[in-house]
């Protein structure tokens, strides 16, 4: 079987997977299938566990797949595609669409003249790999000093102050698949989209000369940003601190947070968070749906229990923006 008619195949048997929640249909597919169907078959499951708790039906499900590259030798294929997917489900009544776009890596075999999966991995996924800022942070501070210099900027305020939250949302559907030229991309991406999302909304930048202050980015020849405009963590302890520019209030539960507000996932539970969201709008159980990058999502459920780098031990802390 030519390698495209492979992959097409196995795509269409994870969106059926999907849909039933039935994983035994992608054992064919697997070369090696331990532990990489078991993970898949836990993310599945995880999706369903998570609709059901919400009262959802899962009514449909699609995808696109392109592959962007693949590099072939004698009997091995490693491919990297781009998988994008809608799931439409039903929630007292209303219908909702979730869209996701993932960059995910594969390794393919021949067996007896027939390909099998022996390796997946995704690319910007919502598991966060340390990065260079984050290792450079983690050199220059710890955690306390980080936070002391967040919560009393001695900085200029450049921008209006007022937050309209809608003008946040609208940005955040604009570009929650898709890259505004006039920023950087990064590998993860989630902070630094989030952070346009804010600036949209009216949120002004708190400049500064040092990369540990402030909240600020700049573009161009000399492009520079502030750890808290790209940084997980660095934004968790600006909105932590209530200060300004956005003056974040801490809410107790997902519950209370409205569009435009900030969700921030600490998926070990270790006390450093890695991923952050935006609420844009709320279902009908009046819980949050969210857009976010590296992942790239769309209309997603606040939990993440679908995720690839959700475990038993996940934080959330949810902050409201008042804007400065």
């Amino acid at each position: 079987m030519e390698w495209r008619a492979f992959v097409q195949r196995y795509f269409d048997a994870v969106h059926q997977s999907i849909l039933d929640g039935q994983h035994q249909r992608l054992l064919p597919f697997y070369l090696e299938q331990k532990p990489l169907l078991q993970q898949e078959w836990e993310r599945i499951h995880r999706a369903h566990r998570q609709m059901r708790k919400r009262g959802a039906a899962l009514r449909g499900v699609s995808g696109q797949v392109k592959p962007v590259c693949w590099l072939e030798t004698d009997a091995a294929m490693d491919i990297t595609v781009v998988w994008t997917g809608k799931s439409r489900y039903l929630l007292k009544n209303k219908t909702y669409e979730e869209a996701s776009r993932r960059m995910l890596q594969l390794r393919l075999d021949k067996a007896a003249g027939q390909w099998g999966i022996v390796g997946t991995r995704e690319q910007r996924g919502d598991q966060k790999s340390e990065g260079i800022e984050e290792q450079e942070l983690r050199g220059t501070a710890s955690v306390t000093a980080v936070e002391e210099a967040v919560s009393q900027p001695l900085l200029v305020v450049h921008g209006a102050g007022g937050y309209r939250a809608d003008k946040a949302v609208a940005y955040a559907e604009r570009y929650w698949n898709t890259t505004n030229p006039a920023y950087p991309r990064f590998n993860d991406d989630c902070t630094n989209f989030i952070s346009q999302c804010l600036y949209a909304g009216g949120i002004p930048m708190l400049m500064s000369k040092e990369r540990g202050k402030g909240w600020w980015i700049r573009t161009g020849k000399s492009a520079d940003w502030s750890y808290s405009w790209t940084v997980a963590h660095s934004l968790y302890l600006l909105l932590k601190s209530g200060g300004p520019p956005m003056r974040a209030v801490a809410k107790k539960s997902a519950a209370e947070l409205v569009p435009g507000d900030i969700i921030c996932y600490d998926f070990n539970g270790d006390g450093r968070f890695q991923h952050n969201t935006i609420v844009v709008t709320m279902d009908a159980n009046m819980m949050p749906l969210v857009n976010a990058h590296t992942t790239d999502s769309s209309m997603r459920y606040w939990a993440y229990e679908d995720s690839t780098a959700y475990t038993p031990s996940i934080r959330y802390a949810f902050f409201h923006i008042r804007g400065v």
